[in-house]
């Protein structure tokens, strides 16, 4: 009896015109594909372990993979020439030289190793036949060439999700003239549905069915308080894994950005409000 006299207490409570409107806020957003971009301190640091531990390194043994008096390592010799010798009558500007196997510790030792026939063989060196010269794709030991970290999505498409891969990204939607979260209130009062499935029928309904997505929880991790439209809105936080936000409505316009982005997209008091819940990554 008790159960049914609270329910009906908020099933009026959510239509009285006098009291707020609950509704659903959907904060979705897609994580970092690849690795954050270093900030400038942090380019310095790494390179500046990268060229100490270089000029720390053992010499390279080329005794051991270039026997003495052979082709190879007559063909090493002349792609790599000895170091000046520390000859005490002559004035070195830099300091004086610090030789130890034909190296100078002072610097990292920089190597040009002599390619192999089948290296000239793929880049073409020493051939007549342009035919012959096309690389091997499946030889694992080709050079390794990442990928970009800009795609032609980051040029001018916010609408894509492959846009910003280092950035974690979020969904709005234009309403009312104006960007914000997906915000979806319960049509009908005589069946209530709990806030996240809520959230999750109205990104269906406007975005299609393509889209694997979970909820961080099913409860609420804030609730802003729409006082121009009379609305108590309850976020829910979820992020996507993959598919594709696809409007079932031509006219409905949606944007991915990022925390920055947001802040020029929605109304001020809006995004500072849920600042707090946006990721700087």
């Amino acid at each position: 009896m008790r159960s049914a006299v609270g329910r009906a207490v908020v099933r009026a409570y959510s239509t009285q015109s006098s009291g707020p409107i609950v509704s659903s806020t959907l904060l979705l957003s897609r994580n970092p594909v690849i690795t954050a971009e270093l900030q400038p301190f942090e380019n310095q640091y790494y390179k500046y372990q990268n060229e100490l531990w270089r000029r720390l390194m053992w010499t390279f043994p080329k005794w051991f993979y270039f026997r003495e008096g052979t082709a190879s390592e007559q063909r090493f010799r002349q792609l790599n020439k000895n170091p000046v010798a520390n000859n005490p009558d002559i004035e070195f500007p830099r300091g004086r030289p610090e030789l130890r196997h034909s190296r100078d510790r002072r610097f990292k030792q920089e190597l040009r190793l002599p390619k192999t026939y089948k290296e000239e063989v793929e880049t073409g060196e020493g051939l007549e036949s342009e035919a012959s010269a096309a690389p091997a794709q499946d030889d694992l030991a080709r050079k390794i060439v990442p990928n970009s970290r800009t795609t032609k999505a980051d040029e001018n498409d916010q609408t894509s999700l492959e846009r910003r891969l280092a950035r974690t990204l979020y969904l709005v939607i234009k309403s009312n003239d104006k960007w914000t979260l997906p915000n979806f209130v319960e049509e009908s009062a005589e069946e209530l549905k709990a806030l996240h499935v809520l959230a999750e029928e109205g990104l269906y309904k406007i975005g299609g069915e393509q889209i694997n997505y979970f909820n961080v929880s099913n409860t609420p991790c804030h609730v802003y308080n729409n006082s121009n439209e009379n609305k108590k809105e309850y976020i829910i936080k979820s992020h996507i894994l993959s598919g594709e936000f696809k409007p079932q409505d031509e006219s409905l316009q949606f944007l991915w950005l990022t925390k920055e982005e947001l802040e020029k997209h929605l109304d001020r008091a809006y995004y500072t409000d849920i600042a707090h819940l946006l990721s700087s990554v």
